[in-house]
């Protein structure tokens, strides 16, 4: 159990930070849903940018190599199938 301080802080148990692997100055997107507070981890978020100036630069490069657009979205729904 946890309560809300005056500056609208909340402590998140020692015990869920240990087995979580959270650190001091970890980011969150906070949502709320009915009467409950979702605090998810960013870094999935960070890994979704990393991901997407991943494909920026590799369909920029497909390009400068002489692939159609057509051809680079077909490869790109091609490893979204073997990755699922």
């Amino acid at each position: 159990m946890t309560r809300l301080s005056q500056r609208g802080q909340v402590v998140i148990p020692t015990e869920l930070r240990r087995s979580m692997h959270l650190k001091e100055g970890e980011r969150f997107i906070v949502t709320g849903l009915g009467d409950t507070i979702i605090l998810r981890k960013l870094e999935l978020s960070r890994e979704r940018l990393r991901l997407k100036r991943l494909i920026t630069r590799s369909t920029e490069k497909a390009r400068k190599s002489g692939f159609t657009q057509r051809e680079i979205e077909r490869l790109v729904e091609k490893t979204r199938k073997i990755t699922r």
